[in-house]
This record gives C-alpha cells, structure tokens and sequence, in this order.
C-alpha cells in the first residue's frame, strides 16, 4: 500500500514538473523572444528568480520519491524494479548536470542589471534554451522509466 502512493506521489510530482519544463521550453521561452528587448529581459530575468527559488526544491522532492518508490517497491531483478532504478539515476542525473550547466547561467540571468545588460545577453539566453533542451530530454525518458516502471508487469 505505501508503495503504491509514493509511487503515485512520485508520477504526479514527476508529471507536473516535466509539464512545467516542456512549458518553459516549447512556449514561455519563445514567447519572451518576440517581445521589445526591455520586456523580454525584465521577463527572463523574473522567470530565472522564480524558477531558481523554486525548482531545486522541486527537482530534490522529484528524485526522493522517484528513489524511495525504487527502494521500497518490485525486486531490481525485475522491469519495474529496473525501470524505477533507471529513472532515480536519470533524475539523478539531472540534477548534476543542471548544477553544472543551466543553474550558474540561470544565475546570472536572474542578476542582469536591466539598464546595463550585458553585451551577450540575448546569447546567455539561447545558451540556457540548449541546455534546458538537454535536459528536457533527460527528464522525458525518466518520466517514461518512472510511468513504464509502475505500469509493466512480468
């Protein structure tokens, strides 16, 4: 029983935040670029304040469900188990490399000086899109291991 809701706690927790990723990524982001630069860097920089209080709590809440749904659920030695394992390293892996690539850019973003930006600010933005891309492809496939691994039965 407990299984079960932790691992349906993990899958809308997951859910929501890829949805919220896939949001950034496919329509707030590409939106802001067709706005006057002013509005467009005001946005981004509000955005990156927001997202960097915000998702580190929950990216963390995301692999602690995910590996505590791991721990407590199907042996390793089956699909589930194994599909469960692999989307707690994927999450896993996310996080290292947002702590490596998006989160520093992020920063600066979210510490522009709006009436003195920095020359290569529209390029930290596209910089930040690619990066955010990688990991949204990260993110899917440990959304689909997590999802697989409470739906596939032997």
């Amino acid at each position: 029983m407990l299984f079960k809701a932790v691992e349906a706690l993990a899958i809308l927790v997951a859910g929501l935040m890829v949805g919220n990723e896939l949001t950034v990524a496919v329509f707030l982001h590409p939106t802001l670029r067709k706005l006057p630069e002013g509005q467009h860097a005001s946005a981004r920089r509000a955005f990156a304040l927001l997202f960097g209080r915000a998702m580190p709590f929950w990216y963390a809440a995301v692999l602690v469900l995910t590996a505590w749904a791991a721990w407590i659920g199907p042996p390793l030695r089956s699909v589930n188990g194994k599909l469960l394992v692999a989307a707690a390293i994927l999450w896993l892996l996310a996080i290292v490399y947002t702590l490596i690539f998006p989160a520093p850019l992020n920063s600066k973003i979210g510490h522009w000086q709006l009436d003195r930006l920095p020359p290569e600010w529209r390029a930290q933005g596209v910089r930040w899109d690619r990066y955010h891309a990688v990991r949204m492809v990260v993110i899917v496939a440990a959304l689909v291991c997590l999802v697989a691994g409470s739906v596939v039965y032997e």
